[in-house]
């Protein structure tokens, strides 16, 4: 098994170790809403047409502006969730594993900022060439908004702090889940499944899966996982991976968002409606060439990717 997997076993691999770093990370995932839900009573202290109908009308559909709060101070205080949870995982990685940190990021320890800079804008570039041809096919379904000075801090938000959020949900997936499970089970494969069944699943309470359908909504988290997942194996690293899901969020927040979005912002673009299953088919299209590119640029041996030995 790859260096990748095996770095595993150079830190403490018992139950109890797993079950205490879970339960840590998730800790710090609860207590990082702490600002949110302070905000929020404050709001609800302050503003006399805040009540349960804007609570409800909120939990369906995140937009700050119906509790008063600015959505850029909502959009922080959202992503303050991860930051809290990424601290909690590098405390049980760190004390209760006893392993290096950035080992569940690369074989080597380091992180490998050319990859991540690479995939990062290359992904981001794909993306906004399929949005423009969806723009000229549909111009009806796009609301453009003119940046004001807010959009600056947004920008501040989404360079800053969107990476943390991002890093945190491919660190845990895709480096301590699937490099354990694969580790301990002495397959890669079934590391895979878990990684792409858990990151799926822990968007599955995303508003849009009430918008939009639940089924509908997790073709589209599957197959983003799928893709994130395969990238991994491929290059036996997380910076790729870590760049395609921050250039997909930073896409979101500042260029094309959607009504219902788990995380709103004042975008430039706003579309009215979107179809899961045709991000679904994106995500697939976009994937097998971005794929292509990296195993060309990379020369990933594919074949042996999955082999537990």
């Amino acid at each position: 098994m790859h260096v990748f997997y095996n770095n595993v076993g150079r830190g403490n691999n018992s139950l109890f170790h797993y079950v205490f770093t879970i339960l840590l990370t998730i800790t710090g995932y609860i207590f990082g809403q702490i600002p949110l839900y302070t905000a929020m009573y404050w709001s609800l202290s302050n503003n006399v047409d805040v009540g349960r109908d804007a609570l409800e009308q909120f939990q369906k559909n995140p937009d700050f502006s119906i509790l008063h709060i600015d959505k850029n101070i909502g959009f922080f205080l959202i992503l303050i969730f991860f930051v809290f949870a990424l601290l909690a995982l590098y405390i049980g990685v760190r004390f209760i594993h006893k392993r290096n940190f950035m080992t569940l990021i690369s074989p080597s320890g380091r992180f490998d900022w050319k990859r991540y800079l690479w995939s990062a804008i290359s992904w981001f570039g794909l993306l906004l060439l399929v949005e423009l041809a969806m723009y000229f096919y549909e111009p009806s379904n796009y609301i453009f908004r003119s940046p004001s000075l807010s959009f600056i801090l947004l920008l501040l938000i989404s360079v800053i702090i969107l990476p943390i959020q991002t890093a945190f949900e491919e660190i845990f997936t895709r480096g301590y889940l699937l490099q354990s499970v694969a580790f301990n089970t002495r397959s890669v494969f079934i590391g895979f499944l878990v990684s792409v069944f858990v990151f799926a699943m822990m968007h599955g309470f995303n508003p849009e899966t009430f918008k939009y359908g639940f089924w509908m909504m997790m073709s589209y988290y599957f197959s983003a996982a799928i893709l994130l997942g395969l990238i991994v194996v491929f290059d036996r690293r997380l910076e790729l991976a870590i760049g395609v899901h921050t250039a997909t969020n930073m896409f979101g927040a500042l260029l094309v968002s959607y009504k219902g979005a788990a995380l709103q912002t004042d975008s430039i673009f706003l579309t009215n409606e979107i179809n899961p299953l045709v991000l679904a088919i994106e995500i697939v299209v976009l994937g097998i060439f971005f794929l292509f590119i990296s195993y060309k640029k990379y020369k990933w041996d594919i074949l042996n990717s999955f082999k537990n030995d």
